[in-house]
């Protein structure tokens, strides 16, 4: 840089001749390191120039000779400016554009005519101030920052906008690679308005040098260049983004005026290297998200599994510690999952003997077992019937844990011991059906001897007595025969429609005479409208024949009570509305070591009764898919109560169906 002193450029230039001073200037302007040039401000022309300048400006030797000098510079601004201070300056090129700078004026006459103009460009001048290199290490901090940025798109915006303030220009474009199609598509720009296409073909990333610079002058070599020479723009620069062989984006700066600085492509190099960094950052990111929700997902399913499963698991890992148990095997066991985790099996599954020896081979032969139906014993002692099985899990070559799979078989084990007691009952109940038909026809023999007995001895009332004690029995045992029969035979219902309200009412109606007698009170109690139910009107009036007349007899002896009839529909179970029958008396009750057994075969609190009453009516109202149950209070009433379902299709909300 020249000093603040000119008297040494003055002194080289006068002490020569005057055909020689030409050549003289030229020389030493060649000395310094800056572009400059020698101007005759009287004159307006440029008397020399060294080659810096002639290259800035893009003008040769002889061209700038035969032009003025206010072309190139603002004069007026020369004039202005005090000698030997810097100031800025404007320098047009040939072609016109405008290089932004700063000058030194030196004087070399007394008068001001002969001025020294050494010019700087902007760059070159913050350069040599070295504020570019605090510059850049900023923007290089904030592309590292764009990691925490929430997706790739807006640190790419906001890569684009640093970088366009440290290149001052808006044009600044970030093509990316689509899947779908072979080509480059603008994804990001600085500004608004862009002079690049919306689209380059592919080729544009396979160049074998990753970052190229392009100036006027030069021979283009893509089409970004291309659309760069057609805008008549002053520099164009672009690298690649991604991986050295897998690159998929491409960043580019351009500029309309200013001339690239000499280390563009080295600062270029470098963004292109932290945004590859970035953008492989995402991609593993996103990558990683996706694999996170897969497996979230994995495991939301696989513990919806555990979850409602029926069976039992065990999830048990290679030391035989307790990872973890499903809600099933908490129920099975009696044991909650945080209070087994980290014990030992055999602490918690007491199983059978075999069982240690199986887990053994299961963990070091990745041998699946079935052990069948085995008895474990649960927290409180209790021994219940299962059946197990052990499966190793797998992963990398070992076996990284065991399942064991425990199935409740008990309900099958009591339906299998009540159906052999159905069956050991169904062939009891054919037999008794035949005994009872073989037994019928000779009591009817006897019964019809006692009766011409009994006449024959009316002149002898005491044996006449004891003949008729004999003919009552023989008609209650034809009762309980009838009443066998009744039950053992299969009945076959004839399904219609049925308002339940209308019978139970007209059954109430047949029983009023008898409840008048025995002083009886009766309450019935329904809704104005029920819907209907699919049903055999015989056996269902059967049934509450039997349920209401049960609980007028019960009455009888107190002579008086009440007879309660409520009707109602209920929605206990979803989707399955019911219509619910309760019969409600106050008579004694019903004693509690009958209760529990009060709709089994010949089980009665009647002196007289079969005990088969409440067995048939029990089996009707399981053969209309319904339920009957009974509450009893010793000394405080019994009430029995009728579940039917409504036909398919009833409305259940006050609109029924007309089809009665």
């Amino acid at each position: 840089m020249l000093s603040n002193s000119s008297n040494w450029l003055k002194d080289a230039i006068f002490g020569k001749s005057q055909n020689n001073q030409t050549t003289v200037y030229r020389n030493i302007l060649n000395l310094l390191p800056n572009p400059a040039c020698l101007i005759d401000m009287s004159n307006n022309v440029i008397v020399c120039s060294n080659a810096d300048f002639n290259k800035m400006s893009a003008y040769a030797v002889n061209e700038l000779s035969e032009i003025k000098a206010d072309i190139l510079f603002d004069l007026e601004k020369v004039n202005l400016a005090a000698p030997a201070e810097l100031f800025s300056i404007d320098l047009v090129r040939r072609n016109k554009l405008v290089i932004n700078g700063y000058s030194w004026k030196y004087l070399l006459d007394d008068k001001g005519y002969l001025v020294v103009l050494v010019f700087v460009s902007e760059q070159q001048y913050i350069e040599q101030q070295h504020s570019w290199q605090d510059r850049l290490f900023g923007i290089m901090l904030d592309l590292l920052r764009l990691i925490d940025l929430e997706s790739l798109e807006v640190a790419f915006q906001t890569a684009i906008t640093r970088i366009g303030t440290f290149f001052d220009t808006p044009h600044v474009y970030i093509y990316q690679s689509r899947s779908e199609y072979p080509e480059l598509v603008l994804a990001i720009r600085g500004g608004n308005e862009t002079i690049f296409p919306p689209t380059l073909p592919i080729h544009e990333i396979s160049t074998e040098n990753s970052t190229m610079i392009w100036t006027p002058g030069h021979r283009v070599q893509s089409e970004i260049q291309k659309t760069a020479r057609v805008g008549n723009l002053a520099y164009v620069g672009t690298t690649l983004l991604g991986p050295s062989k897998g690159a998929s984006a491409i960043l580019v700066i351009a500029h309309e005026k200013k001339q690239p600085t000499k280390n563009l492509s080295a600062v270029l190099d470098v963004f292109g290297s932290t945004l590859s960094a970035v953008m492989q950052y995402f991609i593993l990111v996103g990558t990683l998200r996706h694999r996170i929700i897969e497996q979230e997902f994995k495991i939301a399913v696989q513990n919806d599994i555990l979850n409602h499963v029926q069976e039992g698991i065990l999830v048990v890992q290679r030391d035989l510690k307790i990872w973890t148990i499903n809600p099933s095997a908490e129920i099975l066991l009696g044991y909650q999952a945080k209070e087994v985790v980290g014990l030992l099996l055999e602490n918690i599954l007491i199983g059978p003997e075999s069982l240690s020896p199986l887990l053994e081979s299961s963990r070091n032969e990745f041998i699946s077992h079935r052990l069948g139906i085995v008895h474990i014993h649960r927290r409180n002692g209790d021994a219940m019937p299962v059946e197990m099985r052990i499966s190793p899990v797998e992963q990398d070559g070992q076996i990284s844990a065991l399942l064991i799979f425990l199935r409740d078989v008990s309900e099958n084990e009591e339906i299998r011991m009540r159906a052999q007691q159905l069956e050991h009952r169904a062939v009891l109940g054919e037999f008794t059906a035949v005994f009872a038909h073989e037994v019928r026809n000779p009591i009817n023999n006897i019964s019809m001897g006692l009766q011409i007995l009994s006449r024959a001895l009316t002149a002898d009332p005491k044996q006449k007595d004891m003949v008729d004690r004999m003919l009552g029995d023989c008609d209650r045992l034809t009762h309980q025969m009838e009443a066998v029969l009744a039950y053992s035979k299969p009945f076959d219902p004839k399904y219609e429609n049925v308002d339940i309200g209308l019978l139970v009412q007209k059954v109430v109606d047949r029983w009023k005479p008898r409840m008048i007698r025995v002083g009886v009170k009766d309450y019935v109690q329904k809704p104005e409208q029920l819907p209907i139910v699919l049903a055999d009107p015989r056996l269902l009036e059967q049934v509450f024949v039997n349920l209401i007349g049960n609980a007028v007899e019960a009455m009888t002896s107190q002579n008086t009570g009440t007879l309660a009839v409520h009707i109602q529909i209920i929605k206990q179970i979803a989707s399955h509305p019911q219509i619910e029958v309760k019969i409600i008396d106050s008579g004694p009750g019903i004693p509690e070591d009958v209760r529990g057994r009060i709709f089994e075969p010949f089980v009665t609190t009647k002196k007289t009764g079969t005990g088969l009453g409440l067995a048939i009516s029990k089996r009707i109202v399981t053969a209309h898919r319904g339920n009957i149950t009974v509450e009893s209070y010793p000394g405080g009433g019994t009430v029995f109560t009728v579940f039917l379902p409504i036909k398919q299709g009833e409305e259940t909300d006050g609109n029924y169906s007309s089809d009665r």
